[in-house]
């Protein structure tokens, strides 16, 4: 199942979308992943208050993902695949919670501009530049983000 496009022809987003959905899930997660795991959290307090922000991931497990919005102070705006399908175990989560999907390996001016909107309007963007969990070693960077941050 791939996430489908909600926004074909659209080139901006209201930021933030699903408040309430959002902010339920990093409530009800907050409350659990602590019991599942040791969480240390280091250098959140760097994250500004206001104004756009980026915030750049690695990726090599769903789990920065749920960290990445979880414990954000912000609630953020992903940008995730939406070129292959996801996994039927996550899929239900990530319809609910949403993101900007985006065609991996191309210029996705869509996606870009959608990106750009949530910045213009002060959001907080989540990436993962590498774009992908496959491969556990860092892994080449994509120029997306690089051009995001320097748009403003």
């Amino acid at each position: 199942m791939s996430y489908k496009n909600l926004f074909p022809d659209d080139t901006s987003i209201h930021y933030p979308r699903r408040r309430i959905t959002r902010s339920l899930v990093r409530f009800v997660c907050r409350g659990l992943l602590p019991l599942l795991t040791d969480i240390c959290l280091d250098g959140i307090e760097n994250i500004p208050q206001k104004g756009p922000v980026i915030l750049a991931g690695n990726h090599v497990a769903v789990m920065e993902v749920v960290l990445m919005v979880v414990y954000s102070p912000r609630i953020v705006e992903l940008i995730g695949a939406g070129d292959i399908p996801i996994d039927p175990k996550f899929a239900w989560i990530a319809n609910l919670y949403g993101f900007i999907p985006i065609k991996r390996g191309t210029i996705d001016r869509n996606a870009i501009k959608l990106a750009q909107s949530i910045l213009e309007q002060g959001g907080t963007l989540g990436v993962f530049p590498e774009g992908g969990i496959w491969e556990p070693e860092l892994g080449q960077m994509r120029q997306g983000v690089a051009l995001l941050s320097v748009s403003g």
